[in-house]
């Protein structure tokens, strides 16, 4: 407990000094407008940097999540207590909190700078629709092409990263469930055993992109609308914007993490089991169902949220800040 206080006050007292850096840079930087392009390739880098400090930050209740998903009972899940009981019994104790964290790391940075790279530039490019409409002066209609722009860009920007995403998760939720002790033993025992197909196992892309693609469209929605229906007022009354952002994105992270869980436990089994499902969504699902019913799938749920929100609220903190080094934090609103 004290070893997680300490990193607790740690990501807080980071967080703070981020807060204070950004506002003090966002007062000296000149705005610009740059092309769409050398905007995406500049959110691109500002999102890789951004996903590798916050996964740094809450690697424990993603494995926490992922053993409580593995754990096969007839009506009964794990608890969290039981699931870190069962994580503090492997061989290296506290550390095992921390398993899979490098391939996590290495492996998101390109994919989620993919992602945000498309999103970005395919938001600049969908503005036009947008821009249209909105001179309508109809409500329905710039709320309408709002929604639409979020969206599309978030599906087109995950569809192209998905597939990058599906091998170092496989890898990672191996050495958080404790079937390999380290990323090279994995990575060589799963290239021996089954060569390129371990990293891709049948059903995994699917499955992916079936919960990524929704994930990642409520959860920017809901940030682009929180940031325009409750950022904005807090920022005109005076509150840090850092602040704002990380708040914002903390909330539309929970929300997208929530409506996603169930499609992130058949995510999660069918890339930890493949023998037992044969890469079937529809086997997958019927089989959880006779395990504990409807909330069969919202196992993990609490520790995914636990993760997931403070994860979103320490990413949009770390990406507006590389946004704002990166002179692309104001040319990057949708509305």
């Amino acid at each position: 407990m004290n070893t997680v206080r300490l990193l607790l006050s740690l990501a807080a007292i980071l967080s703070i000094r981020l807060i204070d850096a950004a506002a003090d840079i966002r007062k000296t930087l000149p705005v610009r407008q740059p092309s769409a392009t050398v905007e995406g390739l500049k959110n691109s880098m500002a999102s890789a940097l951004a996903a590798a400090c916050s996964k740094t930050l809450l690697a424990p209740f993603d494995t926490l999540k992922t053993v409580q998903q593995c754990h096969r009972s007839s009506g009964k899940a794990l608890s969290m207590i039981e699931a870190s009981k069962l994580i503090m019994a492997r061989p290296k104790g506290f550390r095992e909190f921390y398993a899979g964290l490098g391939v996590a790391v290495v492996g998101s940075m390109p994919s989620v700078g993919l992602y945000f790279g498309v999103y970005s530039y395919c938001k600049r490019r969908f503005r036009p629709l947008f821009d249209s409409l909105e001179q309508s002066n109809n409500d329905s209609s710039r709320g309408v092409a709002f929604t639409l722009t979020i969206l599309t860009s978030a599906a087109v920007g995950n569809t192209v990263a998905s597939f990058s995403r599906v091998p170092y998760e496989v890898v990672k939720q191996k050495l958080q469930t404790g079937l390999y002790s380290s990323t090279w033993e994995a990575l060589v025992s799963m290239a021996r055993q089954e060569g390129v197909r371990a990293f891709f196992p049948l059903g995994s892309v699917s499955i992916q992109m079936l919960r990524d693609i929704p994930y990642a469209m409520a959860t920017l929605l809901s940030y682009e609308i929180l940031k325009d229906s409750v950022g904005r007022p807090w920022k005109d009354r005076g509150m840090n914007g850092s602040l704002v952002d990380a708040l914002t994105g903390a909330l539309a992270g929970g929300i997208g993490s929530y409506v996603t869980n169930p499609m992130d436990v058949i995510k999660t089994r069918l890339q930890t089991d493949v023998a037992t499902y044969s890469g079937s969504i529809f086997y997958c699902a019927q089989l959880t169902w006779e395990e504990g019913g409807p909330m069969a799938f919202l196992r993990g749920s609490v520790p995914r949220l636990l993760h997931k929100i403070p994860a979103n609220g320490a990413f949009f903190l770390f990406y507006e800040f590389f946004r704002t080094v990166l002179r692309v934090e104001s040319a990057t609103e949708v509305s």
